[in-house]
């Protein structure tokens, strides 16, 4: 298995590596202050990651998938799903910054490389952890519904709801990063920032993840205002996998943030021309929209599995179902049985009651959601759960006594950050499918959000004609509920363990198992994320099993009556940092999105 440790180590992906001589080149690109040194930035890390080799998993067999590499540090960990954001997070750290400054820098340049699964044009949730006992915090910049916006907007043509101006949430993103680091952040604000205008002005080549998505959407990418020219040549040609991307207007509306702070993003002439752009693709989303977004403090929930602190997100995020499903797996002796057929079987019924709870959950700034989550988190309640699963059989939907349907959404990223303080942050941002709504303004090079997707419409029923829950229903400035379960474990009052996912409702069962894998069995992270895993959601009554999953442990569970169907291998991917009992540090950002971590 691949390691790297500090500067000393090449950084290996598969047989291919990067020296430590052309690692340091690479992250001496993000140090500059000055314009020609950040011109060289974009330059030395294409150098650093491609010619050395760090997507050129040669390890892997045809028709196998690639092993995630495992990253050890001594002193911190940035794990991202986009190797050169792993480098410029832990080039922060390595310059004095601490997680929550890695976490912007990273989050920033996710944001560029990789504009399908998130950026300045979304939202999401930043779960810090601070040092010496300060109380954790869940930044909550989702996306809002804007003062025009009615609950009856998408009836008769839900597609409105995820293509086009009229699926456009206020995005929150850069309020959310400048709140955590106006009150958490150690480095200059516009030094967090340099690293990406530097890509986005001067070019790169995208990441495999990135290009796979560009060119299953060719037909829009060639023809799509501001596409065309981002990731096509204006003349109806698609970029080729090695031509240079650059984002040009995107690196102005950066720097202007990065000189005004998050003012410049939400008033004057950004949000105007934002604004107008959102509206001429028949949006309703105006300046004063923009103007009133707040991000939003909210206390973390928290419980305790096998002794250890679990901080988690609160509503609306998804994080009181991890620690459901956790307390209703804790009364089980997994570690003494390990991954047998009998464990997953309990996983998977875990899930299903999860899911489940997950429909009574929404915006607690609109909805008293109290006693729900007082609920979901009580070791009482998991009892109660535990006593209604059967070692031999699984049940039918009502037995899980849901209340209305499920959400999904597909276009995230996930951000993992320990630093030598023991501050910690996972980091999830979102602009919901891929590319969002679909819409960017050529004069700014944003690119929006289709977060109004997440809310439920009233009369819009599913497959198995269940009726959204009217928890979740739109009315102006509210949050549609997220999948997002940004994770936190402490031991003994350190951090041990900091994992999040990206990939829609899979992100929850996904940092289950992961969890569990490193908890109970007692993988290594890179072993306990590459496993693969099971998905159920109670809807659809499936249950997803990935291709590479032991066949022998497929059949136990349809024997015990789990209907079978197949999964993508990558359709949930993991970013996760470890700290070991010696104060080794593992990270690990997932190979299923071919992503590579960096450590101190």
């Amino acid at each position: 298995m691949a390691h790297t440790s500090g500067t000393s180590t090449p950084l290996v992906a598969g047989d291919a590596f990067v020296s430590a001589a052309d690692a340091e080149a690479g992250r001496r690109c993000c140090r500059g202050r000055r314009s020609r040194v950040l011109r060289v930035c974009a330059a030395a890390l294409l150098a650093t990651l491609f010619a050395g080799g760090v997507y050129v998993l040669s390890s892997a067999t045809a028709g196998a998938p690639a092993r995630s590499t495992l990253v050890t540090a001594k002193q911190g960990a940035v794990a991202t799903d986009e190797p050169r954001c792993s480098v410029i997070g832990a080039d922060v750290l390595r310059d004095g910054g601490n997680a929550v400054d890695a976490a912007v820098a990273s989050a920033l340049c996710i944001g560029v490389l990789q504009a399908h699964s998130s950026g300045i044009g979304g939202g999401g949730f930043m779960l810090v952890r601070p040092p010496h006992g300060a109380r954790p915090v869940l930044i909550d910049f989702r996306e809002t519904a804007g003062d025009a916006a009615t609950s009856d907007m998408f009836i008769g043509d839900i597609t409105r709801a995820q293509v086009g101006g009229l699926a456009v949430g206020v995005p929150g993103e850069i309020a959310g990063l400048h709140s955590a680091h106006s009150r958490f952040g150690k480095l200059p604000w516009h030094r967090l920032f340099e690293p990406s205008i530097a890509l986005a002005r001067d070019g790169f080549v995208l990441g495999p993840a990135a290009y796979h998505e560009v060119v299953a959407m060719k037909s829009h990418m060639v023809h799509a205002p501001g596409f065309n020219t981002t990731y096509a040549d204006g003349r109806g040609n698609l970029l080729g996998p090695t031509d240079t991307v650059r984002r040009p207007q995107l690196a102005d509306t950066l720097e202007a943030i990065a000189r005004e702070g998050p003012r410049a993003f939400y008033e004057g002439r950004i949000a105007r021309s934002m604004a107008t752009a959102i509206q001429d693709n028949g949006g309703i989303l105006t300046v004063d929209d923009f103007a009133a977004y707040k991000p939003v403090d909210r206390e973390p929930v928290e419980g305790f599995y096998h002794g250890r602190r679990v901080l988690t997100g609160s509503p609306p995020t998804s994080g009181s179902i991890v620690l459901n499903m956790l307390n209703v797996l804790e009364g089980f002796t997994l570690a003494a049985e390990g991954p047998s057929a009998l464990n997953y079987h309990r996983l998977v019924e875990a899930m299903k009651f999860g899911a489940a709870q997950r429909t009574v959950l929404a915006d607690p700034s609109f909805v008293d959601i109290v006693a729900n989550v007082s609920r979901q988190i009580s070791k009482h309640f998991a009892a109660d759960i535990r006593a209604n699963i059967s070692d031999a059989e699984t049940f039918g939907l009502a037995h899980y006594a849901p209340e209305y349907d499920v959400l999904n959404n597909h276009g995230t990223t996930h951000i993992s950050v320990l630093d030598k303080d023991d501050m910690a942050v996972s980091l999830t941002s979102t602009v919901n499918l891929e590319f969002g709504a679909r819409v960017m303004d050529p004069r700014t090079g944003v690119i929006f959000n289709d977060e109004m997707d997440d809310f439920s419409t009233t009369n819009q029923t599913n497959g198995f004609g269940l009726r959204p829950s009217p928890n979740n229903k739109i009315v102006p400035r509210k949050r549609p509920l997220s999948s997002t379960s940004a994770t936190i474990v402490e031991n003994n009052g350190r951090v041990e363990l900091v994992v999040g996912a990206s990939g829609g409702s899979r992100i929850l069962t996904a940092v289950l198992q992961v969890v569990v894998n490193v908890l109970d069995f007692g993988m290594r992270l890179d072993d306990a994320i590459d496993r693969p895993r099971l998905h159920h959601q109670l809807i659809p009554e499936t249950l997803g099993i990935d291709p590479l999953f032991p066949s022998s442990l497929a059949n136990a569970l349809a024997a015990r009556g789990h209907k079978i169907a197949p999964i993508p291998h990558g359709n949930s991917v993991v970013q996760a940092v470890h700290r070991l009992p010696s104060g080794l540090i593992h990270a690990v950002s997932d190979a299923r999105k071919h992503g590579v971590a960096a450590g101190i």
